[in-house]
């Protein structure tokens, strides 16, 4: 026969049950610190997003450069602007001036 010590059993699982309050408080408690983390980490984004807004408004816009390539009107392939013959068809490339 088993003979159980029902007293020692619960105050054991008393004690347990004590370990886990104190186990679980203090994971609430590093949980808080994640969430307050998190709280800040999202107000720190929302203001240098604004900042680099702010920073963006003086930038000038820069003008498009001016085309380094054209496309040869008889093979339809891409070649240097200067070119007067085509490299791929070898076909004489008429000069346009553009005004």
């Amino acid at each position: 026969m088993v003979c159980y010590n029902f007293e020692y059993i619960e105050r054991r699982e008393k004690l347990k049950m004590k370990k886990f309050i104190e186990e679980f408080k203090t994971f609430a408690l590093r949980g808080n610190v994640m969430v307050n983390f998190i709280i800040m980490a999202f107000i720190l984004f929302c203001l240098m997003k604004g900042i680099n807004k702010l920073a963006g408004l003086t930038k000038k816009e820069e003008e498009p450069a001016e085309p380094t390539t054209k496309i040869c009107p008889y093979c339809q392939s891409e070649i240097s602007i200067k070119a007067s013959r085509c490299p791929h068809c070898t076909s004489v490339l008429e000069e346009t001036k553009s005004e």
